[in-house]
């Protein structure tokens, strides 16, 4: 309680003894008597008001109309509903002419204070941004619009997570401006409480007021907000930037786009390390962002697709929440391992805690006498000595036999404890080396025994003239695929000496029929696929219900069907320069021209594979297609005698699992003749 010894709030929080050279207060500590808890408490500057004007209004607060606008729009704000990743507001309430909100104090530091110290990659970015999206997706489910996405409102938590707060205080900003931050259902109903209130005490009914009637007070307001958030681009989407016209009334309204503009700019500033738009001055910043385009997010890496989509000056351009969690958990899952070592502390270790080594299979204690003495002679004597003794007293009480027995034992045991020359157990090494030598020579006489007693194959009882059988070879180069049929060994060439029933055979008149390898077994294609051989000279499993279109001037093969398209290419390009690798060539294929001239696509599981000896490289890739519907195809480039194979089946992206499945019927099936 000492560190608690400044003003009091409310008669109910108590603030810490501010620094000397610190007079204006905005955000600290406080501790609340009532609960016991530390707490967070804001202010928010109300305008200064002269009491007399509003003597006679009844309002015992002393507020004017815009001050009371601001403390109901807070104190609505702080009426939804408790969510994990929103700051819980406490208590909000007027004194000595400002407004306080007491709020939760979380265990962690703003996003400001973070990037005061570096930026953060594009991983790490990723994750906030999804944290806050889901505090926003809350909010818009409640008919709300945040209106104060900040570095200063996103806090980072000690366990990684972040959460988003300044609801409250936002809402009241607005109010001050004069706009109406209420949703309408929320607004309704604070309308209903104001009249009631303005009933009983005779004052003027706030209902009506919806935000600004005009294009005049519509410019007021603009150009308070101006003076109230200052140069913050966060707080300056364009349709809240947009100057006022006649027909004002037609702008687009301000929603949940603007909040994702906002997180853009966020992303956009926690990775570059600056704002998308320079903030030295509030009017300036208000006239760019109107009017230029935001800066060239160049060093987001794989965050600069959906930066830049956030960044779109038209609010109907920018993607939804549900589209962008999407995105943001796509490139969560697709971040690299961290770099384990560069930044690894040592961690001092104290020498004589530790174990002491030993050889395996040493189950031997070293006694502390024999460490101390290495000879260990005068100890040795002595115990001999009395284990002499020991003996001839036993042999006095019992036979000769017994005595010898467990002399020869104790023996064994003194000996297996006796160290050797160097200090070590010699017993247990020499037991191991026996055991070492024993099993090399049982190994080595069942290799012997394997190689000259047991029968060969062809020593057979038909004189080694037993059928064989040679796999089917694939062909390389242009063949690649194609099966040929070895010809019969000499053994199964040679004809019978006699027949089942010991009836003599006359000589064959021609030579023996060649005995054949037997075919394969085809590949399981189900009941929808068949294997279809193309007369452009390859053969692949097809879809029964796909129809071939005829080659096209790329040298393009289709088939189509079932919203899929399956695109083969025979042998179109040569494998040279910097395309002899298959991985480089998919950088350059033809078939993927419009996933490279997406605005928005990604690229997955790009690896260089075998199929049928051949070397070859597969990926997966989503884009957009003229009419913005999202794309999923997988890729296959095969390089065959030089050239290469490609077949790239690809359909909408709800039916992944269809081109997953008729792609692997491809890559089991394709061959050439």
């Amino acid at each position: 309680m000492d560190e608690y010894a400044g003003r009091v709030l409310a008669d109910r929080y108590r603030l810490p003894r501010p620094p000397a050279d610190e007079y204006e207060l905005v955000e600290t500590r406080a501790f609340d008597t009532y609960s016991g808890q530390e707490v967070l408490v804001r202010q928010v500057l109300l305008p200064e008001v002269v009491a007399a004007e509003f003597a006679d209004d009844g309002d015992p607060d002393g507020l004017d109309e815009s001050s009371r606008r601001a403390l109901e729009a807070a104190r609505a704000a702080a009426a939804i509903p408790d969510h994990p990743r929103l700051v819980q507001v406490f208590d909000i309430f007027v004194e000595d002419g400002s407004l306080w909100i007491a709020s939760e104090l979380v265990s962690g530091r703003p996003l400001a204070a973070l990037l005061a110290e570096a930026p953060i990659d594009a991983y790490r970015a990723a994750e906030v941004a999804s944290d806050v999206l889901t505090a926003l997706r809350a909010l818009h489910a409640n008919g709300w619009t945040h209106r104060n996405v900040t570095a200063g409102t996103v806090l980072v938590c000690d366990d990684g997570r972040a959460m988003l707060g300044g609801l409250a205080a936002g809402a009241a900003q607005e109010a001050l401006c004069g706009y109406d931050p209420l949703p309408e259902q929320v607004g309704a109903v604070v309308a209903e409480g104001a009249a009631e209130g303005a009933a009983e005490g005779g004052r003027r009914d706030p209902a009506a007021w919806h935000g600004p009637r005009s294009a005049l007070e519509q410019e007021r307001a603009r150009q308070n907000r101006i003076t109230v958030v200052g140069a913050v681009t966060e707080r300056w989407a364009p349709e809240q930037a947009h100057p006022v016209h006649e027909n004002w009334q037609l702008s687009p309204p301000v929603g949940p786009p603007a909040d994702l503009w906002a997180l853009g700019s966020l992303l956009f500033r926690s990775v570059q390390g600056h704002p998308p738009y320079p903030e030295e001055n509030a009017a300036e910043l208000v006239q760019l962002v109107c009017a230029e385009p935001p800066a060239f997010a160049e060093e987001c890496g794989p965050l600069r697709p959906v930066v830049e989509s956030l960044l779109r000056p038209d609010p109907e351009e920018r993607p939804e929440a549900e589209e962008l969690g999407g995105w943001l958990r796509s490139l969560i899952r697709s971040a690299p391992e961290p770099e384990i070592g560069a930044h690894t502390v040592q961690v001092p270790t104290d020498p004589a805690r530790l174990p002491v080594k030993r050889r395996k299979g040493e189950l031997v204690r070293r006694r502390r006498r024999e460490a101390a003495d290495p000879a260990g002679l005068q100890h040795r004597r002595h115990a001999r000595g009395k284990q002499a003794k020991a003996t001839k007293a036993k042999r006095e009480r019992v036979g000769r036999s017994e005595v010898r027995q467990e002399h020869f034992q104790h023996e064994q045991v003194v000996s297996s404890r006796r160290p050797a020359a160097d200090g070590t157990a010699a017993a247990p090494r020499r037991l191991g080396a026996r055991l070492l030598v024993l099993v090399l020579a049982v190994l080595v006489a069942l290799v012997v025994f394997a190689v000259l007693l047991l029968p060969h194959r062809g020593d057979s009882a038909d004189g080694g003239n037993g059928d064989r059988t040679v796999p089917a070879d694939i062909g390389s180069g242009s063949g690649g695929g194609k099966k040929k049929t070895p010809t019969a060994s000499p053994s199964a060439t040679a004809a019978p000496t006699h027949s089942a029933t010991k009836e003599p055979t006359k000589a064959p008149t021609s030579a023996a029929p060649t005995t054949e390898a037997p075919a394969a077994p085809p590949p399981d294609l189900g009941t929808d696929f068949a294997l279809r051989t193309d007369p452009e000279g390859f053969t692949v499993a097809v879809h029964t219900g796909w129809q071939r279109a005829a080659k096209n001037g790329k040298g393009q093969v289709r088939y189509t069907g079932s919203d899929l398209t399956m695109t083969v290419v025979p042998g179109r390009d040569k494998a040279t320069g910097d395309s002899d690798d298959p991985l480089a060539y998919q950088l350059v294929e033809p078939e993927l021209a419009d996933f490279r001239a997406s605005s928005w696509s990604s690229a997955a599981g790009l690896q260089a594979v075998t199929v049928q000896g051949h070397q070859a490289a597969e990926g997966e890739y989503t884009w957009r297609n003229a009419d913005q519907q999202s794309v999923y195809g997988r890729n296959l480039a095969i390089q065959i005698g030089g050239r290469y194979h490609v077949v790239l089946i690809y359909g909408p992206d709800s039916q992944r699992a269809a081109v997953q499945r008729a792609f692997d019927k491809v890559v089991e099936t394709y061959t050439t003749s």
